[in-house]
């Protein structure tokens, strides 16, 4: 096999196998986890407002137009369900009193614009 083939292989293996081992940055103030989708999730809270901010794997903002997510607060006193809406170009949020507090479990479920329903699970800090 030619030399120049071989290496050209080699590299085009390496890049379809690469992972960036670089932490995910919250950019908004908030939790960012990744979902099995590769979707990158913010998101953001304060006790009147939750928002939510998509990426895709490579930090690019995915548009949340014809998009729909619902967070469930879970902390010891109560579960809440909250309907996220598109708000901007890659964000759904809400607004109302939450009980948004460090420690809840935030369990995301949303559904980009003729995709499937996707879920990732986080803890407020």
């Amino acid at each position: 096999m030619n030399k120049s083939l071989l290496i050209a292989l080699l590299l085009a293996c390496a890049n379809l196998f690469a992972h960036s081992d670089t932490p995910l940055q919250a950019e908004h103030g908030g939790m960012v986890k990744e979902s099995a989708a590769g979707h990158q999730l913010e998101l953001s809270y304060r006790p009147d407002t939750l928002t939510l901010y998509l990426k895709d794997h490579d930090g690019r903002p995915i548009k949340t137009s014809g998009a729909s997510a619902v967070v469930i607060l879970q902390n010891q006193q109560q579960q809440r369900r909250v309907t996220l809406t598109p708000s901007g170009s890659n964000q759904l949020s809400s607004q109302g009193d939450f009980a948004a507090l460090a420690g809840s479990v935030a369990i995301i479920q949303y559904t980009l614009a003729g995709q499937k329903l996707e879920q990732a699970r986080l803890t407020l800090q």
